[in-house]
């Protein structure tokens, strides 16, 4: 019985050693199980990750390429900025300029307009506006020959029987818009012809009206005095006094028949009678031009037969 019983001991023994052992080595033996399924794991990551990085590069490079674009944008649009800015700045410049010219061209142009009216003053070739009817006149602008029976006097004090005796005390009153004091015109004839004439030219009319009354009131006998009057006509005719235009055009005619501008005065008489609707008048004035000038002028002709149109004369 003990036999068998330490026999079943030492078996028993043999046994657990055995055992013992193969508890001892199994650590051993899966530590290396363990490694390499780590190192596995490991690996796959260390791809993933490298997959990452070069995605992630791609989508830089991407972006850097993005980038470099808007920049080249970026400048493109402030080249076109810089552009635009100059534009802008030489149109402002040129605006200023056309600017600058413009003014200067409008006054050239008033002053060549105002240069060309007085030279229609001078030629009596000016538009005609549209005139009322007078009655003031009556025979005094009928050349009848030129045997006129004309008024002593009228209400601006033209006197169309005696040349000398102009009142130039009934022109505008002194002071009056283009008139001057009568201490400030000249007293010489040459200077004070000038003055009217000048004043002529510069279209003030009630001032030439005042300076070639003085001139004809101081200076009747003077070799220009014929002129004063023609001048004096066509200064009273721009401010539209047709009647008191008419009889200082008479004047002269009748006064100083000889005078270079006597055709010219009778196609001004003429002019006078029609815008003051005595249009039979205004031809029959006309009608003695050739008679009584025949040789006047080529422009006093062709004065006259636009006059002679506007009156509507017989031809």
């Amino acid at each position: 019985m003990i036999k068998a019983a330490l026999t079943s001991f030492a078996l028993a023994g043999l046994l657990a050693v055995p055992s013992s052992a193969q508890v001892v080595t199994t650590p051993n033996r899966s530590a290396p199980i363990t490694k390499g399924v780590t190192t596995g794991d490991l690996s796959v990551q260390v791809d993933q990750a490298r997959q990452a990085a070069a995605d992630l590069l791609v989508q830089v490079n991407r972006l850097e390429t993005q980038l470099s674009n808007v920049n080249g944008r970026v400048e493109a649009l402030e080249f076109e900025l810089g552009r635009t800015r100059d534009a802008n700045s030489d149109l402002m410049t040129d605006n200023e300029t056309l600017a600058r010219d413009a003014d200067a061209l409008r006054q050239l142009v008033e002053r060549q307009s105002r240069a060309i009216a007085g030279m229609q003053v001078i030629l009596g070739i000016e538009p005609e506006p549209e005139a009322e009817t007078y009655s003031s006149l009556g025979d005094a602008a009928g050349p009848q020959s030129f045997g006129l029976t004309q008024p002593q006097s009228n209400g601006r004090g033209v006197d169309s029987s005696a040349p000398a005796q102009i009142n130039s005390g009934s022109a505008l009153p002194e002071g009056s818009l283009g008139t001057l004091p009568a201490s400030a015109l000249p007293g010489e004839a040459g200077p004070l012809f000038a003055e009217a004439k000048g004043r002529l030219i510069r279209l003030d009319y009630a001032g030439a009206e005042e300076a070639f009354r003085a001139f004809i009131d101081q200076f009747g006998k003077d070799k220009q005095a014929g002129e004063a009057y023609f001048w004096l006509g066509e200064a009273l005719h721009q401010q539209q006094a047709y009647a008191d235009s008419g009889a200082a055009y008479t004047t002269m005619i009748r006064s100083y028949p000889d005078d270079v501008r006597a055709p010219d005065a009778l196609v001004r008489l003429a002019r006078a009678m029609r815008l003051l609707g005595e249009t039979s008048k205004a031809c029959t004035a006309l009608d003695t031009l050739p008679k009584r000038y025949p040789d006047a002028t080529k422009v006093v002709r062709d004065l006259a037969a636009v006059e002679r149109t506007r009156s509507g004369c017989k031809t």
